[in-house]
């Protein structure tokens, strides 16, 4: 179960990384939409304070005309004080968006000349009052400033005669307060480029007669100027915003529905499109109108810090993770290793005691078949050099079958490359490899000695009686296996040709029993001789 601990370390850790990153993550969320909401609400903020500011000129101008003398009894216009009170105002740079200030007159339907008097005496204007009206009461614009171009085609327009802004002044008539119209098209619009616009109206009288109204001190507003001026201040807001308004105006014997509509909408506004998500609404009571704010993240909003601590923490926790796992890992392969290297030190030791042990049993062995070949050698030989020779070729054979299972490290010798190194080192060649047939065989230390031996003393007789010497014979060696599994040998031609007879021996020699003593013997195995006319065959068959 220890070979485990790696991958349950890591997932402990990134486990409890990933729950850190999240809470990190939903922190980061939560103060995101804060800052968006504080957007949201500074952007609404400053509409709706501009949208007061330009109120309160209405009364501060509703003031000055209550403190100088507006006109006669009759309610005659004064443009000039009004003029320069409105000139030292400086609309135009300091409170964008609203188009003028204004006076309208209320007169009875029938009574208009007197306000086309005030146009005439104020303007120049020869113009009547304007548009025809089904209304008993109209409210023809009398004054306006400053006087542009947009303004002076305003003057003279009966404002009672359309639907939205006589119900506007009905409500600043019966509230006394400054009221805001439902969104219009002002007269003003005389280019191509037109915006929503809306107005606001505070009603005023000439005399201190409760509930008397003479008319009304008003200013048109173009509502895209003044959101574009409000919205524009810097620092600049990473939002985009949409404005309505969404007040139900159903009254008793009017059932046409509501009234409201859109005032503004920032250029890239679009439904359901906000930056992640980020969106908010706002309800503003603006001069007895409910106008909705609908507020929308850019990618401006998304700042340098954006999720930083959570990436960072994410990664902190997937790099501790890693390193813990390492740790544990790298730590398991210590205590592994300690325990190979124990195991391993264990093993040798034990194998140092065995190859001692095999040391000393092959040497005695070796020496007791070097003093056995020595014996029968010198029991078999005339005269001392006749010894000396038998003798260090014997050598020889064992020296070479020692130094091919020294090179497998006591594990296997190849049978071939045997047979061709004791061949070579008596015919003093090498044999030619289509005379020497068979499958690859790995011999064992025991079967190497023993055929090691064989194949010398049959090369040496080979050599004396095969004629080989004089190039008058020939030999053939050829092995394969017969049958399987545990009755699996190995069989082994021996096959020598000749031009002369070799005729069996009357006696057997040392060398016969040598390899008599290896195949029988040693081995387990069987040997036939076969002498012919032409030549000799030694089968050789051998349990492997």
């Amino acid at each position: 179960m220890i070979r485990y601990l790696p991958p349950v370390v890591f997932v402990a850790v990134a486990m409890i990384g990933a729950g850190m990153t999240a809470v990190v993550y939903n922190a980061e969320e939560t103060a995101d939409r804060i800052r968006f909401e504080n957007l949201a609400n500074d952007a609404v903020d400053r509409v709706v304070e501009r949208v007061s500011q330009h109120i309160t000129l209405l009364i501060s101008t509703h003031s000055f005309f209550n403190a100088h003398t507006f006109g006669t009894e009759a309610g005659q216009a004064d443009r000039g004080a009004f003029a320069r009170f409105v000139d030292g105002l400086h609309l135009e740079g300091e409170f964008e968006g609203i188009r003028g200030i204004g006076y309208a007159r209320l007169v009875t339907t029938g009574n208009e000349a007197e306000a086309a008097g005030d146009l005439q005496r104020n303007y120049g204007l020869d113009r009547e009052v304007w548009p025809e009206t089904d209304q008993d009461l109209r409210t023809p614009i009398v004054l306006l400033e400053p006087s542009d171009a947009r303004n002076r085609v305003a003057l003279g327009y009966d404002m009672f005669s359309e639907e939205h802004r006589r119900h506007a002044m009905q409500a600043a008539i019966a509230s006394g307060e400054p009221k805001a119209s439902a969104p219009i098209q002002l007269v003003q619009e005389i280019t191509s480029l037109k915006q929503a616009g809306f107005l606001v109206y505070v009603p005023f009288s000439l005399g201190a007669s409760p509930g008397r109204v003479d008319g009304f001190v008003y200013a048109p507003f173009r509502a895209g100027d003044l959101h574009e001026a409000a919205l524009e201040t810097a620092p600049k807001l990473p939002v985009k915003i949409e404005t309505s308004d969404t007040t139900d105006d159903l009254k008793e014997g009017d059932r046409t529905g509501k009234t409201g509509g859109l005032l503004f909408r920032s250029a890239g506004y679009e439904k359901d499109n906000a930056y992640e998500g980020h969106v908010a609404e706002k309800v503003v009571d603006m001069a007895g109108r409910q106008w909705t704010f609908k507020v929308q993240a850019t990618p401006d909003f998304r700042t340098r810090t954006h999720h930083f601590y959570t990436i960072l923490i994410g990664g902190v926790s997937l790099l501790l993770a890693v390193a813990l796992t390492m740790a544990s890992r790298s730590q398991l392969k210590s205590v592994a290793a300690a325990n190979e290297l124990r195991r391993v030190s264990e093993k040798s030791s034990k194998e140092k005691d065995l190859m001692l042990q095999e040391m000393k049993h092959r040497i005695k062995n070796s020496i007791a078949r070097v003093l056995a070949i020595a014996r029968q050698t010198a029991a078999n030989s005339e005269t001392i050099d006749e010894f000396s020779q038998s003798f260090s070729a014997r050598l020889n054979s064992m020296a070479n079958a020692q130094d091919m299972l020294t090179r497998s490290h006591w594990r296997r010798a190849d049978l071939r490359e045997l047979l061709n190194t004791e061949l070579e080192q008596v015919f003093g060649s090498s044999t030619s490899q289509d005379k020497i047939t068979g499958p690859q065989i790995l011999l064992d230390e025991r079967t190497t000695q023993a055929l090691g031996l064989t194949f010398h003393e049959l090369a040496t007789n080979a050599l004396k009686y095969g004629g080989i010497s004089t190039n008058n014979g020939d030999l053939l060696v050829n092995w394969q296996f017969t049958g399987s599994g545990k009755s699996k040998r190995l069989q082994l031609d021996w096959i020598e040709t000749s031009v002369e007879t070799i005729s069996e021996p009357e006696g057997t020699g040392f060398g016969s029993r040598l390899i008599d003593a290896n195949i029988r013997g040693e081995l387990g195995g069987t040997i036939d001789r076969t002498f012919r006319p032409n030549g000799m065959t030694v089968r050789m068959i051998i349990p492997l």
